[in-house]
């Protein structure tokens, strides 16, 4: 009886591993964080004293918020915000001349330059937007700004960038 009971709750717990790994993972994007995000959780969960755990109605709904919490702070920290344009992101078919091809390298170059000399709150809301593919309702709770401010804050550091590389290139863009 007792082994059934275990068995049980090992197959309710390996569902919500699974559960909270998908968020994780819809939330930030690799696989590899989103295991750690998990793993990073269960430590958590694992260390609360069993007074605070008994206090908790639901722990599966504690967890997911749990989740969604560390999620965020991983987006809001440096580590998001210095993360390096990647030439996949903006990556065109090969099919050009090999200079159209140096020059392509050459404006990706520039342009990550310009994108890390932005101030940080423009440069992680571009990186969400343009390079991940962000919504502008989960940028706002990234940045944790209203959408109106977030959708200012992009088309200002649009105007400068593109104000910027035109000084840089006149011909670009």
């Amino acid at each position: 009886m007792e082994l059934s009971l275990i068995k049980n709750n090992q197959h309710e717990s390996d569902l919500n591993q699974e559960k909270l790994f998908r968020i994780a993972k819809r939330m930030l994007v690799s696989v590899d964080e989103a295991q750690d995000a998990v793993q990073e959780i269960n430590i958590k969960l694992w260390q609360m004293a069993p007074e605070k755990r008994e206090q908790l109605q639901n722990l599966e709904s504690y967890a997911v918020t749990m989740i969604k919490n560390y999620c965020l702070d991983r987006l809001k920290s440096k580590q998001a915000a210095h993360q390096a344009l990647e030439d996949n992101a903006l990556r065109v078919e090969d099919t050009r001349s090999l200079d159209q091809q140096i020059d392509h390298s050459d404006s990706l170059d520039w342009v990550s330059k310009l994108i890390n000399a932005l101030p940080e709150r423009e440069r992680l809301i571009i990186q969400l937007r343009e390079i991940k593919n962000y919504e502008f309702e989960e940028i706002a709770k990234i940045v944790d700004l209203p959408e109106v401010t977030v959708r200012v804050y992009l088309s200002r550091a649009r105007k400068k960038l593109r104000s910027q590389y035109l000084k840089i290139d006149p011909h670009g863009i």
